[in-house]
């Protein structure tokens, strides 16, 4: 059990460290971002992305915005 829980930690580390560098390629943080315990619900590690201030969200949400207005571009 010990060795699944590291595995999964060690993903979601993975997982997270990629979203905070790329956020960062944007100059966006997310100061409170880490990895919470495992759910015992799921059974999965999981990420907790803290909070952020309103202005924070906004530009988040336009950057997603803008990905998926490019990955729909690409798909036609």
């Amino acid at each position: 059990m010990a060795a699944i829980t590291a595995q999964l930690r060690d993903e979601a580390t993975r997982a997270l460290n990629g979203l905070i560098t790329t956020l960062r390629l944007a100059d966006i943080v997310l100061p409170s971002a880490c990895l919470d315990g495992v759910s015992g619900f799921t059974g999965t590690v999981l990420i907790d992305l803290g909070r952020a201030r309103p202005d924070v969200v906004v530009e988040l949400t336009a950057l997603l915005l803008d990905g998926l207005n490019a990955r729909e571009q690409q798909q036609s």
